[in-house]
């Protein structure tokens, strides 16, 4: 019996350590994430008065969506506004805000996807439910909306903003 009862006492004595470092690693995963969520929205901010200066420098007249997209349709089309799962047939030339272009799809070799579902920018999908066949804009995307934290591995660097230059050719 006093052999239980000290075997008792030290499961009890051990499982309250467990607790003690369970709250502890809690804590600290709590500290973490509300450092790297503060140090995400300071980053936001920065990205969001660069591409404020980047607009006013250019003087483009540039809309902002919620999510952050700043863009200006500089050429209204005619057609229709597109819509979730049609195919947009689309023009475009995409540079870095100093003004080295990446990617390039003319009218000869033009990029199509599915909007909203295709693995295209987000900030694609986004700013053609605004657009009509036709329209030509100036899109500026914050990394979050175009490649991300990652980049794409090639032309354009990890946390880059991006400039589009969009004409949309035809929505199927």
């Amino acid at each position: 019996m006093r052999t239980m009862f000290i075997i008792l006492c030290c499961a009890l004595l051990g499982c309250n350590g467990c607790r003690d470092q369970r709250e502890s690693s809690q804590a600290d995963y709590r500290d973490i994430q509300e450092a790297l969520i503060e140090s995400n929205r300071r980053r936001h901010q920065q990205e969001d008065e660069r591409i404020k200066a980047f607009c006013l420098e250019k003087q483009w007249p540039v809309s902002v969506t919620g999510t952050g997209l700043h863009y200006w349709i500089y050429e209204q089309g005619t057609g229709p506004k597109g819509t979730n799962g049609q195919v947009a047939v689309v023009a475009y030339t995409i540079s870095l805000m100093d003004g080295k272009v990446c990617y390039t799809a003319d009218r000869l070799h033009p990029a199509r996807f599915v909007i909203g579902k295709d693995a295209v920018e987000s900030g694609l999908h986004e700013v053609l439910l605004l657009m009509r066949t036709g329209d030509k804009a100036h899109l500026v995307m914050p990394s979050h909306l175009a490649f991300g934290f990652t980049g794409d591995s090639g032309c354009i660097p990890q946390e880059s903003t991006v400039i589009y230059d969009l004409h949309v050719l035809d929505l199927e």
